[in-house]
């Protein structure tokens, strides 16, 4: 603001009166500070007007009234203020703005000049679809989205406005589908395409185009089959192989994506293996050399097969597209948007130092033009525009619907849930996401039992209550490649504690976090391999009775003390107070309480210091981490009955929503996040710290040693543990000896009676 008035001041004498205009407010410190007198107006848009005079001057009454008049007057012309080049200084307007990867990792950059040298904030999003919220609460005013955006959007009844689109050349939409037939296959409408042979560019080029739109021209031939016994995936394969003829939807041919996209269709149909292809129409035009580029093939020979049942030449001015996509948009919300519109105009990167090309670089990606529409429009009118957009999320779906129900908890896991369904829709996944809400987990436990819902996520307290008591089993855990965000078990004791092994612990006094949880399912196994404890058909007791029966676990946790020491944080808590001699808590609330991160008041009064791990494993190069086993922290779980078909479903779909809207998401910029911050609140749904949903095979063969997948199933399946000799098999055997005995006993006795 100063270098503002300065540089407007700077040629006038002291002694020369002059009023100048401002849109912005000046600061009572600046105007002392240049000798300015200013007076501030606030006009019904909230314009903040500042007149200046510039001092010493000896004003009358006469001269006063001039300026003030002089000062009305001007107010009106505001808009096109002598501040040139501020964008306005009404209430801020705030951009929505998104870190990318590398390059486009922006806001460190950019976002200090747009707020230093405007009247515009940065507000930083964790994804597009966080943006569309804040838009629509107010605490951001616009933003850059994708098409699939703005249909989660418009789902989800956000009202926002369309002003630009972001393009990078001059095409009317991002990319337009056709059809291309062989002239010779006799194809001359869709109604001929029954029996020819396909050509697809296959799935997997998110970068490009959403299963939506690769199904769109199938759905649009052939009709949805449900079949009971087959998943939706495999129905939709089925039933476009009794449609079509030999057909290739193959996976890449080559490492490059773009190239890959024009080489697989349009190769197959022009060396003669197919008959008609599903391409994108800039893929033709290059391919058949009407963009600049050599031909590939005689563009003669092959026709565009239009929705309507006629033919176009390859070469056609106006061809017939049957789906088109939308550039992205800038969004706004209704009230600012002329505001914004006016804004937009001024962008350039003329000068880099400039408000206007801090605020293009942060909205740009790769695009380079933000071309105004004619008129801001709503979401729905928007798409519209792009011929078979909307239509192609219309389609019919099986009835009874095969959704996939998630069971929450409270109304944030809900809420994220909601809008994980709706960026999982929009991207075409199958089957889709519905999202309950119950008052507790137990109650999520027992709707997946009575197959109300499909999946519930539990801890790795809850497991085995989970499945001996809900017979649910897992199908998917939370994993981190950070050993310290996964839940591994410590032993803690005091520093001078004389305690320094496994052994010395018979008799002590210990804290769990819970009974049968994680923790005390490692100590039992740890015991065990160590020959601290043989094998027994309750291994509970053998637990118990190894330690004081003054320890906090069981049953002895409903009373006394033990009460106030459940949790993880309470085990800690437990040891620290002088109730125990050792704890077993999970390292990452190890670490916290190394780094006064506890959460609980209690912890200010001791130090880390004072307490020490045991090793009863060692130290490893692999995890230089002295712990008992390891699990994942959460654990998604289905009813144990589940066929093997529906669990296939409910697997590939929760797998495909973790490979979009994960931590490997390939997009510049993230449309949902799956693991990480939501509405400003942490672990909703997941634990942020997770870097995808893995299956128990890939848990089994992590490089990390000691995993309790297999204890787990031992102890909620097995009569007898822990896991040495005496299990299942062990009972097997114990049946199969008595088997023999009573044959042998009957035998003498047929043979005495004889």
């Amino acid at each position: 603001i100063a270098k503002q008035i300065k540089d407007f001041l700077s040629p006038f004498p002291s002694s020369f009166l002059s009023v100048f205009l401002f849109k912005i407010d000046v600061p009572s410190k600046i105007a002392d500070k240049l000798s300015v007198k200013c007076w501030t107006v606030r006009q019904k848009l909230k314009i903040i007007v500042s007149w200046c005079i510039k001092m010493p001057i000896k004003l009358s009454v006469e001269h006063f009234t001039l300026i003030a008049l002089q000062a009305i007057l001007l107010t009106s012309l505001v808009i096109i203020a002598t501040a040139k080049g501020l964008p306005g200084t009404q209430d801020k307007l705030r951009v929505c703005i998104l870190d990318g990867r590398g390059s486009f990792n922006k806001s460190h950059k950019y976002c200090p000049i747009l707020e230093e040298t405007s009247n515009i904030e940065c507000v930083i999003g964790v994804d597009r679809l966080d943006c569309v919220r804040r838009i629509n609460k107010g605490s951001a005013h616009f933003g850059v989205f994708s098409a699939e955006d703005l249909i989660a959007a418009r789902w989800a009844g956000v009202e926002v406005l369309v002003t630009n689109e972001m393009r990078f050349n001059h095409a009317p939409f991002e990319y337009e589908i056709v059809a291309v037939v062989d002239n010779e296959a006799g194809i001359n409408t869709p109604h001929d395409l029954r029996g020819s042979k396909f050509c697809h560019p296959g799935h997997g080029l998110h970068n490009h185009w959403t299963d939506v739109l690769a199904n769109y021209f199938e759905s649009m031939l052939v009709a949805r089959q449900c079949d009971d016994d087959l998943s939706l995936a495999e129905s939709r394969i089925k039933a476009s192989s009794k449609f079509f003829g030999p057909s290739c939807k193959a996976g890449p041919w080559v490492p490059d994506p773009i190239e890959d996209r024009i080489l697989r269709p349009l190769y197959c149909l022009t060396s003669g293996a197919g008959e008609v292809a599903w391409v994108r129409l800039d893929d033709v035009r290059s391919h058949f050399g009407l963009s600049g580029l050599p031909a590939e093939s005689d563009p003669s020979s092959f026709s565009l097969l239009c929705p309507d049942g006629h033919l176009q030449p390859i070469n056609t001015k106006y061809p017939c597209v049957w789906v088109a996509k939308p550039w992205p948009a800038i969004a706004v919300k209704r009230e600012y948007s002329e505001r914004i519109t006016e804004l937009l105009e001024q962008l350039s990167h003329d000068d880099l130092k400039s408000w206007q090309n801090a605020l293009l670089n942060l909205l740009e990606t790769y695009h380079v033009d933000v071309t105004p529409l004619d008129i801001s429009m709503p979401i729905e009118d928007y798409l519209d525009r792009a011929v078979g957009f909307q239509g192609s999320y219309s389609f019919p779906s099986c009835n009874p619907p095969r959704s996939i129900v998630y069971c929450t908890t409270s109304i944030i896991q809900h809420a994220k849930c909601s809008w994980l369904q709706e960026a999982a829709s929009v991207y075409g996944i199958e089957p889709n996401l519905q999202c309950i809400r119950t008052e507790h987990l137990d109650r999520c436990m027992d709707d997946v039992k009575h197959k109300v819902s499909d999946v519930v996520l539990v801890s790795q307290d809850q497991r085995i209550k989970a499945e001996r008591e809900y017979f649910l089993k897992p199908i998917l855990y939370e994993f981190s490649s950070d050993f310290e965000k996964r839940y591994a078990v410590v032993a803690v004791v005091g520093a001078k504690s004389s305690i320094n092994n496994l052994e010395q612990l018979k008799g002590k006094t210990a804290c769990f976090p819970s009974f049968e949880g994680a923790a005390f399912l490692s100590v039992g196994e740890t015991l065990l391999n160590k020959s601290l404890i043989q094998p027994f058909c309750k291994p509970s007791t053998q637990v118990e009775n190894f330690f004081s029966a003054k320890s906090c676990h069981s049953s002895s946790r409903k009373t006394g003390n033990c009460e106030i020491y459940k949790g993880e944080e309470g085990a800690l808590r437990c040891l620290t107070e002088g109730h125990g001699d050792v704890a077993f808590i999970g390292i990452e609330t190890w670490k916290a309480f190394e780094e006064g991160n506890l959460k609980g008041t209690w912890s200010k009064a001791f130090k880390a210091s004072e307490y020490k791990l045991l090793c009863p494993f060692g130290n490893t190069k692999k995890i230089p981490t002295c712990y008992l086993h390891w699990t994942a922290p959460g654990h998604l779980m289905i009813h144990n009955s589940t066929n093997l078909m529906r669990r296939n479903e409910i697997y590939n779909s929760l797998r495909d929503m973790d490979r979009l809207f994960g931590k490997t998401f390939s997009t510049k910029t993230q449309t949902f996040t799956l693991f990480g911050p939501f509405d400003k609140k942490n672990d909703v749904l997941f634990k942020d710290a997770t870097d995808g949903l893995r299956g128990s095979v890939d848990i089994l063969k992590d490089r990390a040693d000691r995993s309790l997948e297999t204890t787990y199933k031992k102890y909620a399946h097995a009569k007898c543990l822990f896991g040495g000799s005496f299990t299942l098999q062990t009972t097997s055997n114990i049946v199969l000896l008595g088997a023999l005995l009573f044959l042998k006993l009957s035998s003498k006795f047929f043979l005495h009676a004889s």
